[in-house]
Formats: C-alpha cells, structure tokens, sequence
C-alpha cells in the first residue's frame, strides 16, 4: 500500500517542533505501509530584514527524516491570511508537483488547505483521501461565518473517511453536518520509548518544579500561568516554573519576559525557546507537575507525553483536556482563571503521595502509545481502500 501524506505542519528547520506529531505518526506509520509525505511550504526570499519569513527560504526542499522521503514544495501565499479563501489551490499545484507515482491513497493533516487539496487531487487520481482535523481547522474556520467554514464542510464531505482525535472535534464536525459513518475517533500518540519515566528521583525532595510546554501565546494561558505563579509565591517559596517553547525567535515571548519580572518572578520563573522534540523528555523527568492552561485543546498531546514521563497534570476544561485529566491523573481548572489554576496546583502539590506515577504512564501506554495508534489508523486505509 502507497500512502501520501499531505501536511503544511512537519518538522524543518524553520520549525522543529511544527507537525512533530504529523511526524512520529509517519515513522510508525512506515511500519505499515509505504509513505512519502508532501509539505507545502511557503515561497519567501532568504533574506535579511524580513524576521520569520525569511526562515522559509532556507527549508531544504527534500530531505529523508527517519527513513521516509519528504518533500517540501513551495507555493505562494501572503501575510494575515490574505486570499486564504484560494489557498488550497497553491497547495494543489504543490501536491502535483511533487508527485511523480501516484499513490494508492491520500492522508492529509487539516480539512483546509490541505484537506481540501488532497480530496481534489485525490479525484483527479481516481484514489480516495483520508482527513485528519486537528483543532483549528474546525473550531476557527469550521465555526467561523466567513467563507473559510464552506471550504471546510466542502473537503470533510468529498474525504473517503475523517479522523477526529477526540470526542470534542468529532461532536463540532457533527454540528458542521458531518454524518457519523463518515468519522472515527483515534487520539493522538506518544512514543513510550522516548517519553519514558525516571521513578529514581523523588518528587518536591528540593521544592516543586512545574513545568508547560507549547507557544508562547495569550491563547494558550501563558500569561495566566504566570498570574497564578504569582499567586503561589505569595503562599509558599518552594514552587519554580520552567516554560519551554516558540517564542524568543519571533519575539512573542518578550511581553511574558515583561509580565514575569513584573510580578516579581524572575527567581523563580525560566523560559527555553523552542527544543528539538527529543530533548524535551529530560525536561519532564525534572518537573513534578505539568500545566497546560491553554483557553482551547482539541486534545492536548503534550498532556499525553507528560503522562507517559509519570507526570500529575493540571490543566483547563477547554476540550481535549476533560477527556485525558481524571481522578488519578490530575486536576481540571477553570478557563483564564488564575487563582482557580493556583488552587489545583496546590491541591496537586499537597496531595501528591496519592498520585501513582507509574499508574499514570500505564494509561499513557495502554491507551496512546503509537504503536497501537498506528495500527488503528492503518486500519482506516485498509477499510477505506477494501482491502
């Protein structure tokens, strides 16, 4: 079976987190069948004076990550989503010219641009495409009133078969007119081999280490983490915060730098750009509690991956997380909410003997691991093309 796999979200060197988890599902997906993957990537010169936009002229255009062949063709697009209503149109010409052997099926990451182009290419070829929605492609163009929601519904209804990775996006793809017998649910993945867990050290024994990890943005409550930080400080002096991800190089992470020395956190509060992937496991293994106090998760797989680490989570009732935080995980708190995020760090923190942490990366193990994933989602292909 020859498989595409079709993603504007994959790791490069513009960004070597973006589309990790497109990724890692590729290299088990391998294990399968055969895959190439096609990453339409943005056309911009290589020059000084232009920040991030410049990074995209210096992608390699094809390269082999872990075994699989990716290629990266360019198409043309514009800053704040100008013309993005014909956005699927460069990435089919993309998708068309970085393809010489046509493929036995399609999987594309994101209903638009991608979802769309890939159904479009797909009937040109005569093969099946395959969707899998990730968040932002439903909730924000899906849920919006401009003309972006008609090209959403319009690829989700021309795919052989949509994935959703949790209840939350398969009940919105619903509310779209989504039939049920056209979507199935299978989460996201983590690799147990390398989020693995270190029970050697014993938790709080020199203060409580707190730990997120994802971009440094308002939407994803960074600035609320760090009101509630203040908040604990002001109750007990044994609690630090490390935040790891992208932010320095575009500089949205100088208004938190701001915010943190502001509340009179600087001794305690530490941000790392963005990290390889790999490297952010040994930063789990140092923490005690990972937060995620994003004001909206279609899933939450970092969540996943600091459960595999043993981790006790504290994270918002924003979706994706009321699926993976329950009694004996960690706690939900409320949205934008900074005393109620302090609150169950407390509570995390004063009843952390009753967390099992080996219990933890079991569930981690049992339920996401991706070599269960792949399978499953392998087993999709197999039910889409009859064989």
């Amino acid at each position: 079976m020859k498989v595409l796999v079709a993603s504007h979200l994959y790791p490069s060197s513009f960004s070597l987190t973006s589309g990790s988890f497109v990724h890692n599902q590729v290299r088990f997906l391998s294990a399968h069948c055969s895959i190439r993957v096609v990453s339409p990537t943005p056309w911009f010169p290589s020059l000084p004076g232009f920040g991030r936009w410049s990074g995209y002229g210096r992608v390699k255009r094809r390269e082999i990550r872990d075994g699989v062949e990716v290629k990266r063709p360019s198409y043309l697009t514009l800053p704040r989503r100008m013309v993005f209503a014909r956005a699927w149109r460069s990435h089919l010409a993309a998708l068309r010219r970085a393809i010489d052997i046509p493929p036995d099926l399609i999987h594309a990451h994101c209903a638009y641009p991608d979802g769309l182009a890939a159904v479009q290419y797909g009937e040109l070829l005569g093969i099946p495409a395959v969707i899998t929605v990730h968040g932002h492609d439903i909730r924000d163009l899906g849920g919006s009133t401009s003309p972006w929601r008609k090209l959403v519904v319009e690829a989700l209804d021309r795919a052989a078969l949509v994935i959703a990775n949790g209840p939350d996006l398969y009940e919105r793809m619903q509310h779209l007119g989504i039939p049920a017998h056209k979507m199935e649910i299978i989460p996201n993945g983590v690799d147990c081999q390398v989020f693995d867990s270190d029970f050697r050290r014993r938790p709080g024994e020199r203060g409580w280490h707190l730990l997120y990890v994802g971009r440094f943005t308002q939407k994803k409550g960074v600035g609320v983490l760090l009101q509630a930080m203040a908040v604990l400080r002001r109750k007990r002096d044994d609690v630090r915060l490390t935040l790891i991800g992208g932010g320095e190089k575009t500089g949205t992470a100088a208004v938190f730098h701001r915010q943190a020395e502001a509340l009179g956190l600087r001794d305690c509060v530490e941000f790392f750009d963005e990290l390889p992937w790999a490297q952010i496991p040994q930063y789990m293994n140092a923490a005690d509690v990972f937060v995620l106090p994003s004001f909206y998760e279609s899933f939450g797989l970092v969540l996943v991956e600091a459960m595999a680490c043993g981790l006790p989570l504290v994270a918002t009732r924003c979706g994706g997380p009321n699926n993976l935080v329950e009694e004996g995980t960690g706690l939900l708190v409320e949205v934008d909410d900074a005393e109620d995020l302090a609150r169950g760090v407390e509570e995390v923190l004063k009843t952390y003997p009753h967390y099992d942490r080996r219990a933890i990366r079991r569930r981690a193990q049992e339920q996401y691991d991706y070599r269960q994933v792949a399978a499953r989602i392998y087993g999709v292909y197999k039910t889409v093309l009859k064989v």
